[in-house]
């Protein structure tokens, strides 16, 4: 009489079988990090693209793009976006009269908006910094210049009325303005947040790469980089060892490899942080009257 015995595992082929399953897994976790992170970008260029077509917009209906920021009211440039984001509502609760720490506009500020977060970011949802509660962090800059690499010290600062860019302190730029053409001419772009003291600028105040939406109590002199960045200075200088404020003006992002950012008419790329600099930087102003050698 004969048992029909069924034969298991050994240990040995148990481990090779682990072995296996556990190289194809590293194999394979790559790979899906790598989708996801497409995934992410294309979602970042949407917002991109809608914040674009928000100054189009905007253009259309008062012959010119908004500022950075007012310097007066402390409006920010994604501020004046809100009704052409379909924020009309939002954007009526803000009351000229108060500060942005008090009442709606504190409200308004600690309102989180998905256009404004880069879907790659580890920024907070919110936080409270600056005397304002809950406020919301912006992943994104408009360009101020193509040529500014400071914002401390002495001498001439990125956000001037001297700036050669679309966006600055208090500017009213006209697409007529933009002689270099609205394709060659940056308009928004990634930035990186991070809200740590990383170092003392020129006027030896402790500074951060942050970047909010709507309204500041400050965003101007040594902390218009809340609001706006410069070609200047290299793509994802964050990561470089270069002074704070080539930081703070950069435009950079945890995609790998770069950051992406819209022209202002609209069009959307993806810019390799190994960018020609002078390619970059001629991007960043409105009527340098540079060759374009893309």
């Amino acid at each position: 009489m004969f048992l029909n015995r069924r034969r298991g595992l050994s240990l040995v082929e148990l481990l090779v079988v682990i072995a296996i399953i556990a190289i194809l897994l590293s194999l394979l976790l790559p790979a899906i990090q790598a989708a996801r992170e497409s995934a992410r970008r294309v979602d970042c260029g949407n917002r991109l693209r809608q914040m674009s077509l928000g100054f189009i917009q905007y253009h259309t209906a008062r012959q010119q793009f908004p500022p950075a920021i007012d310097t007066e009211r402390r409006l920010m440039w994604s501020g004046y976006l809100l009704p052409y984001l379909e924020q009309g509502n939002l954007y009526s609760k803000i009351d000229r009269n108060l500060k942005w720490n008090e009442g709606a506009n504190a409200q308004v500020c600690s309102t989180f908006l998905s256009v404004f977060r880069c879907p790659s970011s580890s920024a907070p949802d919110t936080m409270t910094a600056q005397g304002i509660e809950d406020r919301v962090p912006c992943d994104y800059l408009v360009c101020a210049s193509g040529t500014d690499t400071r914002e401390s010290g002495p001498g001439i600062l990125a956000g001037g009325a001297h700036s050669d860019g679309v966006f600055f302190s208090d500017s009213r730029v006209r697409v007529a303005e933009i002689r270099d053409g609205t394709s060659n001419t940056l308009a928004v772009g990634d930035s990186f947040f991070q809200f740590e003291e990383l170092d003392l600028d020129h006027t030896g105040y402790p500074q951060f790469l942050d970047r909010w939406c709507v309204g500041t109590l400050e965003g101007v002199g040594n902390e218009v980089s809340e609001a706006m960045g410069s070609t200047g200075v290299a793509i994802n200088a964050h990561r470089l060892d270069v002074f704070i404020d080539e930081r703070e003006l950069a435009f950079g992002s945890q995609h790998p490899g770069g950051a992406q950012a819209a022209q202002v008419d609209g069009s959307i790329r993806f810019f390799d942080e190994q960018t020609d600099r002078a390619v970059w930087s001629a991007l960043g102003t409105r009527a340098g009257g540079e060759p374009r050698t893309e």
